[in-house]
């Protein structure tokens, strides 16, 4: 199975490992992971309960194209952005909305909440003065983030939930855009047992 999208773009925005938001230091090049070290670093972003029979799908830049590693049976997929070594397990609506974000469309066509865990932490890209953008440019640089577990349905900020991350908190990442959704700081790890 084969889902093309425009960009990964969007997945270096969000995701990963501290106890608090910290600056990040520039990458260093990694060897290829094996698609069987592909698979468990892209589960190790779940709870082991979901993850063990969730689907794992890579991003082939050959193909331009996201393929199947293994077929899962719960309705989760997982998957592995190397350029900031975190790996993200969502259901259908959270797959959903990241492929939206990352084919860079107005709005995600989800029409239902989606759940989506990282339990390595992630990165996100952030000014000077603590606003969350999508995309690194002059003015952010990037921020390191605790594990965590999303709720991918668009926040009104109006809800008087934090629109900046809260450590060990909840907050909304993208306010006032259509791919606002919550960032809950809890390591899903420990979540399911």
């Amino acid at each position: 199975m084969r889902t093309t999208i425009a960009s990964m773009t969007w997945l270096l925005a969000p995701a990963l490992l501290g106890a608090q938001a910290q600056p990040m230091a520039q990458p260093m090049a990694k060897k290829q992971m094996t698609n069987a070290e592909f698979t468990a670093a892209s589960r190790a972003a779940a709870p082991a309960k979901i993850a063990a029979n969730a689907t794992v799908m890579r991003w082939n830049p050959t193909t331009k194209a996201m393929e199947t590693l293994a077929a899962g049976t719960n309705g989760f997929t997982c998957t592995y952005v190397d350029d900031f070594g975190a790996g993200f397990c969502g259901d259908a609506n959270a797959w959903q909305f990241m492929m939206d974000a990352m084919a860079q469309k107005p709005k995600p066509t989800n029409t239902a909440p989606g759940i989506c865990y990282m339990a390595a932490g992630g990165q996100h890209f952030e000014t000077a003065s603590g606003e969350i953008k999508m995309t690194a440019d002059s003015t952010t640089h990037a921020v390191k983030e605790p594990p965590h577990w999303m709720v991918m349905w668009p926040v009104d900020a109006s809800s008087g939930i934090p629109t900046k991350p809260v450590p060990n908190g909840t907050y909304i990442m993208f306010a006032g855009t259509p791919y606002a959704h919550l960032m809950i700081y809890q390591d899903p790890a420990t979540m399911m047992k």
